[in-house]
């Protein structure tokens, strides 16, 4: 079944899939892991591929602005700065929670990439929605030719790259005489867990996929969501395929005190997968994903072989909101005098 909707090559390669050799003997399961984390500095993590498909719509349409919206922490805003920066789309994005003194993190390379960056605020995700409406509306107004993604860049389309995403794991896992059983991943605005749950079902496949949620009250009803984006791109590319509620699995169990806020287990994960495979996850995104990972694991409710689907996002470690609490939570850190 073709999974293939019109889109733009902004990778430039296959992201690989390796094997985690000292993790998985650390926690007694065999543990892979799918490197959407790399690639151009400022294209790298999963967002880029619903940017993809999203950007070749966008072109169709004649579209020449881009606008998008999130925290000023996001993936999704930062991969959406650079794409258009690439494609030479003037590009706004509107950003909530705390406004930090100087530009850091994600929020210093969205300006690098020339976005005119809105800052709102601490507000609610709802109205985010709204104020991103509102500047849209003013834009339009102005005469732009504006092409609007909603936070995550979650759409039905950008869905279906995932989908297609889970053909491509399944092809590489083949080719290196392996298989998986379980697929981990950070979750947020959800079309990656619905893309992947998509490909799932068009494959026929019985692979767990865990969602592990990271931000609170992205919606009101959030499996319900999921479970349209889900559908949507199911429209898109493999009409015949239905996908019910139960297809769902996602977890809030690992959010902690909430989105880029502490959680049990993050410092840990972050440790053990720098020390032990040499690899970046983050205290908002990813990390949270891996601390999921390693618990299930200890608990011996993960069933291997398992790919932690790294989305990306080590650009939060040089937030010094976060570097100094990482340098203070993982002990061999802690004790180093400089």
């Amino acid at each position: 079944m073709p999974l293939d909707l019109p889109r733009l090559d902004l990778r430039g390669f296959v992201s690989p899939v390796q094997p985690l050799h000292r993790l998985s003997e650390e926690l007694g399961v065999e543990v892979w892991a799918k490197r959407d984390d790399l690639g151009s500095v400022g294209l790298a993590g999963n967002k880029v591929r619903k940017l993809e498909v999203e950007l070749a719509r966008a072109r169709e349409l004649g579209a020449t602005h881009l606008v998008t919206e999130g925290s000023r922490h996001s993936n999704a805003t930062r991969a959406a700065a650079a794409a258009a920066a690439a494609l030479g789309m003037r590009c706004t994005l509107v950003l909530c929670h705390d406004e930090p003194k100087e530009p850091v993190g994600n929020l210093l390379l969205d300006a690098l990439f020339g976005a005119d960056l809105r800052l709102v605020g601490d507000i609610s995700w709802v109205e985010l929605a709204q104020r991103t409406s509102d500047v849209v509306a003013e834009l339009e107004a102005d005469g732009e030719h504006v092409y609007r993604l909603p936070i995550g860049s979650a759409t039905g389309r950008g869905a279906t790259s995932f989908a297609r995403a889970y053909r491509e794991l399944d092809e590489q896992m083949a080719a290196e005489g392996a298989s998986f059983s379980t697929i981990v991943h950070a979750s947020s605005a959800g079309s990656t867990h619905a893309g992947l749950v998509l490909g799932r079902a068009i494959k026929g496949a019985d692979t767990r996929i865990l969602g592990v949620v990271v931000a609170e009250n992205v919606y009101d009803d959030v499996p319900g969501r999921y479970l349209q984006l889900a559908r949507e791109a199911a429209a898109l590319v493999a009409p015949t395929i239905e996908i019910g509620a139960d297809a769902l699995e996602i977890t809030e169990q690992y959010l902690g005190e909430g989105y880029g806020k502490p959680a049990d287990g993050v410092y840990e994960a972050i440790d053990l997968m720098a020390r032990l495979e040499g690899i970046v996850v983050d205290p908002v995104y990813t990390g949270k994903a891996a601390a999921a990972l390693i618990d299930q694991a200890r608990r011996q409710t993960l069933r291997g072989p398992v790919v932690f689907w790294h989305t990306g996002g080590y650009h939060a470690m040089f937030d010094p909101a976060y570097t100094s609490v990482v340098w203070g939570n993982v002990p061999r850190l802690r004790q180093l005098e400089l």
